[in-house]
């Protein structure tokens, strides 16, 4: 069986590399990209099986990387639907209409919210690759 590729995008060094450990440990291949537009780069490219993606990134911030992978695939750039976890340590549930006008705009297939435990990410991976 191959191991799924995990793509994590995000500007913090030390998130990114913890992170990638952590996946590494767990059995995934891991790709990695520091800001927005290299990560939708890697993911035209590499076509991982699932995108970790922070919200806040210099440049292209991960809503409108997770637009740009929704609207590729309505193009018929990928095969298959990509699976999308935005994480972000603005949490908008205090602000409901807000909260869903990001998640209609980007389409992620789940939000974590850091600081995150490990092993609940790795379920929520999981989940989403079983799918």
């Amino acid at each position: 069986m191959t191991k799924a590729t995990i793509l994590v995008v995000d500007d913090d060094p030390d998130i990114l590399t913890t992170t990638r450990v952590a996946l590494e440990r767990a059995g995934y291949e891991v790709l990695t990209a520091a800001n927005g537009l290299e990560g939708l780069g890697a993911v035209r490219i590499s076509r991982p099986d699932l995108v970790l993606l922070d919200v806040m990134l210099p440049g292209e911030n991960g809503y409108r990387v997770a637009r740009a992978i929704r609207e590729d695939e309505a193009a018929g750039v990928y095969e298959r639907r990509n699976r999308i976890i935005l994480f972000t340590a603005r949490d908008l549930s205090d602000e409901p209409d807000r909260e869903q006008l990001f998640s209609d705009f980007a389409q992620p297939d789940r939000v974590v919210y850091k600081p995150f435990e490990f092993d609940d990410l790795l379920q929520q991976i999981g989940e989403l690759l079983s799918e």
